[in-house]
């Protein structure tokens, strides 16, 4: 079903942006590989003892079941759900044929927004489908084929926030609002519905009077951009004029940091086993960084307690991708908990450089066969476990992990190019 609101003529369309958002991907891959669970309530942790929902699918959703549900919980709403711990693999490899068939199928103009959503800028090609009625029937074409028989929503609109918004209308179907009629259309939806606007914000907007997008335009738009800058005047134009002036960006842009954490067993007060956790997220991190030939001289490690976050930022001189440097500053950290329960912890580069950039030297940094040692051990270990799989080679500290479920994992933001492509 489609939804139109004035005839599809291509002078309406002075820009046409078209969000596809895959339906429940992850359970729905799932079901793809098992016909055994079609049709049957499915839900998706983070490996075979993870206790929260990721994903579920439509027919767990009918139980009330949510991602984030607990899956004790999950299996007294619904005794039938079926468990599957998560494939990062076979998801990044039916994503990236997805996107790639688009770019090949419909247009390059595209910005991969997560691993199972993409952005098309529609303009260059209108005149060769003809109407975006047209373009929407061959993306749908498009995504079943390449995936092997998964569906999407489709929402397009002049811009991409006014896309996503139009996905959400019709699930599994094709929402077309022109760009003529999406100010009046927007101006009834729920503030909190939005993109980009969380839980606080939209409590903040409350608090000003503001329960659906029209009722934004009762204020100026200082309102939203003193208190969150460039993203806040993007939202006011979107609520208030349908109109979002962030391109389609195709190039994705160098990202600014890199990390891994991991949530922990409840009140987890094992001092190895945080050891462990900590030296998986370490060679994770090190091996990434230099995966993507990146450096960082900035990094921060955090620990969360029932106090909240443990966090600190420690500065290096010169930059590094060693694992062994890493590991210093974390051990570091750890004399900061003296014991009291963890919940979640992570170490993030936050300050990164490419190897082929001049780099500001230490003069006193130690610069002996110590540190051509570890860069030694590094690409060793890199060649290792690229030829035999993950973690063929690990530190005696990794092995502490073992009991923590230190599965792979694949974030929603995945990005099958550049450094945002580790699992």
């Amino acid at each position: 079903m489609s939804i139109f609101y004035c005839p599809d003529t291509k002078a309406e369309w002075s820009t046409a942006v078209c969000l596809i958002d895959m339906m429940a991907f992850f359970p729905s891959v799932e079901q793809l590989d098992d016909p055994a669970i079609r049709g049957r309530p499915v839900a998706v942790t983070n490996g075979s003892a993870g206790s929260t929902i990721i994903s579920c699918s439509y027919e767990a959703r009918e139980f009330g079941i949510r991602t984030g549900t607990k899956m004790k919980t999950a299996l007294l709403m619904c005794p039938e759900l079926v468990h599957c711990p998560s494939r990062p693999e076979r998801y990044a490899k039916i994503s990236g044929k997805i996107m790639a068939a688009l770019n090949d199928e419909i247009t390059p103009d595209q910005e991969i927004f997560s691993i199972d959503e993409s952005f098309l800028d529609l303009k260059g090609v209108l005149n060769y489908f003809g109407s975006v009625q047209a373009i929407a029937d061959k993306i749908r074409k498009t995504v079943y084929e390449a995936s092997g028989g998964l569906r999407c929503s489709i929402g397009i609109s002049s811009g991409k926030l006014t896309a996503k918004y139009c996905a959400k209308l019709n699930k599994g179907g094709t929402s077309i609002i022109t760009p003529d009629k999406i100010k009046d259309h927007i101006a009834s939806c729920p503030i909190g519905d939005i993109c980009g606007i969380g839980k606080k914000t939209e409590f903040y907007l409350k608090k000003c009077g503001v329960n659906v997008c029209g009722d934004l335009r009762k204020l100026p738009m200082s309102t939203l951009s003193n208190k969150y800058g460039d993203n806040g005047r993007r939202l006011y134009l979107v609520c208030t004029e349908g109109v979002d002036p962030y391109p389609v960006v195709t190039e994705q842009p160098d990202s600014k940091s890199m990390g891994h954490s991991k949530v922990l067993p409840p009140a987890t007060t094992d001092k190895n086993l945080v050891r462990g956790i900590m030296r998986r997220l370490t060679e994770r991190l090190a091996s990434r960084l230099r995966r993507n030939e990146l450096l960082s001289n900035h990094f921060k490690i955090e620990f969360k307690t029932d106090m909240g976050w443990v966090s600190q930022k420690y500065p290096l001189m010169p930059a590094t991708q060693e694992t062994a440097v890493i590991w210093e500053l974390v051990t570091k950290h750890f004399t900061q908990w003296h014991g009291d329960p963890l919940y979640q912890v992570g170490v993030t580069a936050i300050s990164l450089s490419s190897t082929q950039e001049p780099q500001q030297l230490n003069l006193f940094a130690d610069t002996d066969k110590t540190q051509e040692s570890n860069k030694k051990i590094d690409s060793l270990k890199d060649q290792i476990n690229k030829k035999f799989g993950k973690y063929s080679v690990q530190s005696a500290a990794e092995l502490l992990s073992s009991d923590a479920n230190m599965v792979p994992v694949i974030s929603f933001n995945y990005q099958p190019k550049g450094s945002k492509n580790s699992l």
